[in-house]
Parts: C-alpha cells; structure tokens; sequence
C-alpha cells in the first residue's frame, strides 16, 4: 500500500491552508533555500562546460518530472478511476501541454534555453522565478493531503517549482542571460499572452479548470488578507496587482541579485562563457 500512495495524486485537490505559517510549511520553504544556495555554492564556481551539463541535467529533470506525474494521472484513471480531478484519460489535453502558468512554462523554459529564443527570455524567466516563489509561499500540490506521505506528485511539484525558481537565478549569476528592465514590454506582452491562452483554456477546453485563477476566487473566506474578501470576478483585478507588483520586486531583486553574483564571481576569477 505505501508503494502504491508513492504512486498517487490523493489529496492533491486539498488546498494548503491548514499547512499555511505551520512548522511543517516553514520546513518546507528552508528546504527550499538550502537546496537553493547549495546548488549555486557548487556549481558557480565550476568551469562553464561543467555548469552547462548541469544545468541541461536540470532541464531534462522538468521535462521527466512533467511527464511522470501524467503518467501516473492516466495509469490511476484507468485502473481505479479518479482519484483526484488529476486523474484523465491519455488523450486528454492535460496529458500533453497545459493551461497554468507554471505547467506552462515547465516546457517553455528548457525549449526557450535551448533553442535560445531570447525574445520570450525576460518573460519565462521573471514569471519562472515569480511563479516558482509563489508555490512555494502558497504549497498548493506540496503540502495537499498528508504532508507525512511522500508522493511522487508532491516531489514533482516540489523539484520543478524549485527548478522554474534556480535555473532562472542561476543563468543569471553566471552572467548568461541578463534581465533588463527596459525590456518589460516583452515581459508585458508575455502576461498577456499567458492570461489569453488561460482563459481559451477556461472557456473552451475545461469551463472547470479555473486556470491561472481567472474565473472564480479560490482564496475566498481564507488566511490571505485582502483576496480573501473579493468576489469572484472582481478578484481578477487585485491578482493582477498582485502579479504587476511581484514582477516589479523581482526585477529589482535580480538586479541586486546579478549584482551580487558578479563580485563572487570576479573575486574567484571565474571564467564566464555563453551556457545557453
């Protein structure tokens, strides 16, 4: 039995909230930042073609963690029906591409690197990291169900939502990408071609989804001040202000954080070279 709960998306539907600001959130989020500064005291300091296996090993880790989580959504649908509204059938949309912010862009990034689409960079990369960072403030698939039971969705969750927050960072620690505020209408074209295809999503593929949170309030009559008390609807309008100001502070964060990197990188005599 506790191999077949491995292989499972029970509890996954449950929202944090009792987690929220406990202990075992504040775990959650410390493992986070030592995996984190961990990563980048290692690899920063390792030669570019050493750091550009690794950060291709992170973006092979994305793409296989995607997919193993559908493969256990489609294996479960069909031998014990839906256990969560993660289970579907193979040829359902989910199975390949998806609505959400974050799902979508566990694809673009690695495909943006690789394929080095520098027009959609400053995007993918402000909304990764931003993205990444509110997962995990609100763990909305890492702390569901049982926390104490560790399943493979909770670690897929857990990994590409770190990844979407690290490989941003560090690509920019290295000197490989630099994200610059006076590209920000790329950034905005960016939200709004995210916010269209989530509402395609909601209108004409799964009126039930409530992609990006754009048609009803999830957070209604719960711990979050403010959204907690705005209607459906109206809500839309403060999580933009949300997500306009998030963007705002992570622009200014990558600058200090840039900043920062360059010292330790100039004080060690890193050699610095293209890793994407």
């Amino acid at each position: 039995m506790r191999f077949l709960s491995f292989f499972s998306s029970s509890g996954m539907d449950d929202q944090p909230v009792q987690y929220l600001f406990t202990p075992i959130h504040l775990i959650y989020f410390l493992i986070c930042i030592v995996i984190f500064i961990v990563l980048m005291k290692i690899f920063l300091h390792k030669k570019p073609a050493t750091q550009k296996i690794f950060i291709n090993i992170c973006l092979v880790l994305m793409i296989v963690m995607k997919y193993a989580g559908e493969a256990i959504f489609v294996s479960e649908w069909y031998l014990f029906g839906a256990v969560s509204t993660y289970s579907h059938p193979f040829w359902d949309w989910r199975t390949f591409f998806s609505f959400q912010m974050c799902g979508v862009n566990n694809i673009l990034l690695p495909l943006v690197i690789w394929f080095k689409i520098k027009p959609l960079k400053d995007y993918i990369f402000l909304s990764s990291i931003l993205g990444g960072i509110a997962v995990m403030i609100y763990p909305l698939g890492v702390l569901s169900g049982d926390p104490f039971v560790i399943t493979l969705p909770m670690l897929r969750s857990m990994i590409v939502h770190l990844l979407l927050v690290f490989v941003p960072c560090f690509l920019i620690a290295t000197g490989d990408t630099k994200i610059e505020r006076k590209n920000w209408k790329r950034t905005a074209i960016g939200v709004l071609g995210m916010a269209a295809w989530a509402m395609y999503g909601n209108l004409f593929v799964d009126m039930n989804a409530n992609n990006m949170y754009l048609m009803t309030n999830p957070f209604f009559g719960g711990p979050i001040p403010i959204i907690n008390i705005i209607p459906a609807g109206y809500h839309v309008l403060v999580l933009a202000v949300f997500f306009s100001i998030g963007l705002i502070i992570t622009y200014y964060f990558l600058d200090i954080f840039a900043a920062i990197s360059r010292r330790m990188t100039d004080k060690n005599h890193i050699p610095k070279a293209p890793l994407s």
